[in-house]
């Protein structure tokens, strides 16, 4: 079990607060086990069915993508039991799969749940990302052939906006996106995801706000109203860097005016931290070099002002923390 030492943890929680000025919120984050999975570790995750099932890549502490003979990850199911998390053995697995998300879509009167992944195909020592999507009814009528593969690229997202057309969010790298930015796009259909291109018109793009070297990304996407009648797309992400400890991630939000993205008039948005590594319980971690992770998967609307944020912990555990008013207006 690879833990890291008390001092290197308090290193890496200071420099979040010295950098960014992030503090925790007064309740400790806790640890979610899940029943049926062994001594397999499950992380990074997407809450499916309004918190009815719980899906989130498992796989044993020694799979790395880089060792082909090891490498086995699935996206599993669990449904709540009795206070509990219990594997759902008839949901069967995506095998090969990392990092599941979902949403909904309706076109005409029917909601689609769209479901997603991310697999890898290997280009001589090359290790490409191909993110993959499935659409159904539901989790139980998912359709197992992807309908859209977008290749080379991880954390993609979509968000319908009010009138029905997408809200494509996406993280080149490379080039002047550095180790990963976020793009903002607009796509008429889902079935739109299937021609998606590197030059598709960008409406704004957003980063830490920091430093060049650090990279962003989007994990969840929300359409929020403020009392005012005002429209806001909010966006659960993830920040990160690396140093000589390892790799570094917090999970951020973005709060944006619709109507400035549909604008064009987006320029400079810093994301503000909800949480960092050092909220939680302590846990293992894969490596020593992957402690400080926090990579969010889902944020549930408690009441009020209130959340929990559901995430992924050091690429080993699963843990939520309760926090306030993560995207900073006066909702409904």
């Amino acid at each position: 079990m690879a833990n890291t030492p008390q001092g290197e943890r308090h290193r890496a929680t200071d420099a979040w607060i010295r950098q960014y000025g992030h503090v925790c919120p007064p309740q400790p984050g806790v640890i979610v086990l899940i029943d049926g999975i062994g001594d397999r570790d499950s992380y990074n995750l997407a809450m499916v069915g309004s918190g009815k099932i719980l899906a989130f890549r498992c796989e044993e502490r020694s799979s790395v993508a880089r060792f082909r003979r090891l490498y086995h990850p699935a996206v599993l199911f669990a449904r709540p039991h009795n206070a509990h998390w219990k594997i759902d053995t008839a949901l069967a697995p995506f095998d090969m799969m990392e990092d599941p998300f979902c949403f909904t879509a309706k076109t005409g009167r029917t909601t689609h749940l769209i479901f997603g992944g991310v697999t890898i195909r290997r280009q001589g020592r090359e290790i490409i990302p191909q993110t993959m999507f499935f659409r159904g009814t539901s989790i139980e009528t998912l359709e197992r052939e992807a309908f859209a593969v977008i290749d080379n690229m991880k954390d993609i997202r979509l968000l319908q906006l009010p009138d029905g057309r997408f809200l494509l969010m996406r993280r080149p790298w490379g080039g002047a996106y550095g180790r990963g930015r976020i793009t903002l796009h607009m796509l008429d259909s889902l079935d739109d995801l299937r021609d998606v291109k590197h030059e598709l018109p960008i409406l704004a793009v957003l980063d830490d706000c920091a430093d060049i070297a650090n990279w962003v990304g989007v994990n969840e996407g929300h359409l929020l109203t403020a009392r005012d009648g005002t429209v806001y797309v909010g966006l659960l992400g993830h920040m990160a860097f690396a140093d000589r400890n390892g790799k570094h991630y917090a999970a951020c939000t973005y709060t944006i005016k619709l109507s400035d993205i549909l604008d064009n008039t987006v320029h400079k948005l810093c994301p503000r931290i909800i949480a960092t590594r050092g909220c939680f319980a302590d846990g293992p971690s894969k490596t020593k070099g992957l402690h400080d992770v926090v990579f969010p998967g889902h944020l549930e609307h408690l009441a009020g002002r209130r959340y929990r944020l559901w995430a992924g912990l050091s690429d080993a555990r699963i843990g939520t923390i309760e926090v306030e008013n993560p995207f900073e207006i006066p909702t409904i």
